[in-house]
């Protein structure tokens, strides 16, 4: 969630941008291609859509799907005089359609945003907006290298103080690079348009197989909307205990311009096919 978006400022005590995009992207991947099964079930470990900024280079396979789940994720934002902490449970249901193509349908079902500026406060729950997205991931020639397209769709269809103020249309491309068996390098560029306003994301991140179960990755991010940007460092670790399931923990910091001030998750994702 991902939501891979980027939302417009927002007036008054309303969800400033940076949250929104946080409440999907803190959920996005380590770009990495599928892998081979070795627990001896001759399944296949799918590139899964979180954590960290990007998704994954593979889609899933026909009749495949995967659901990923924050439990919950969390974001802290200073802007402008605003304080905004947000907690939020990020879903994702991924649809494997065949010949690399994957549907998507994310939410954040529950949200708990506490906002204060000038000594008053106000918290805002709920449902977040819905997003339809559709993934395409092409064969790639070489062994080393994979890549994907990822366009979404997101309706303003939340709660209030949490939903956007009109559909938002976003486009985003991520590339995996195997150095070796236990290394990849992972490179993510992200588009949103809201109404005449546009958001960019980059991010490149180091991926590490510390085992055939457990990964570490540390990524940098980069942020600009309208006129204003910000970047982030992080890091994060996952555990495959088996093909089908995968823990995850993350954290980011702004260090610089305005980005968030920091973000972290804890989740998990099931894969449910062949």
């Amino acid at each position: 969630m991902r939501l891979r978006r980027m939302a417009a400022a927002l007036n008054d005590m309303r969800r400033p941008w940076w949250p929104v995009a946080m409440a999907l992207a803190c959920a996005l991947p380590v770009a990495t291609p599928a892998q081979a099964d070795e627990s001896g079930n001759g399944g296949t470990v799918p590139a899964y859509d979180r954590p960290a900024f990007g998704f994954g280079t593979s889609a899933l396979p026909l009749g495949g799907f995967a659901i990923e789940q924050g439990l919950p994720d969390w974001s802290l934002t200073k802007q402008d005089g605003v304080r905004s902490s947000q907690f939020f449970t990020d879903s994702l249901l991924r649809i494997g359609a065949g010949h690399g193509v994957e549907l998507q349908v994310g939410s954040t079902p529950f949200n708990w945003l506490m906002q204060s500026a000038g000594g008053a406060a106000q918290r805002v729950t709920g449902r977040g907006d819905t997003t339809l997205s559709v993934k395409v991931a092409p064969p790639s020639g070489n062994p080393a290298w994979s890549w994907a397209m990822l366009g979404t769709v997101e309706f303003p269809d939340g709660e209030n103080g949490l939903r956007l103020p009109q559909r938002a249309y976003t486009l985003g491309a991520t590339v995996a690079q195997q150095l070796n068996e236990r290394v990849t390098l992972g490179y993510f560029a992200q588009w949103q348009r809201l109404g005449n306003h546009g958001s960019y994301q980059l991010a490149g991140n180091y991926g590490y197989a510390l085992s055939k179960a457990w990964g570490v990755y540390g990524e940098m991010v980069g942020l600009h909307q309208s006129g204003r940007s910000g970047a982030l460092i992080g890091a994060g670790f996952t555990y495959l205990p088996n093909a089908r399931l995968q823990w995850d923990i993350s954290f980011d910091r702004g260090f610089v311009g305005t980005a968030p001030a920091w973000m972290a998750g804890f989740g998990v994702a099931f894969y449910f096919g062949r």
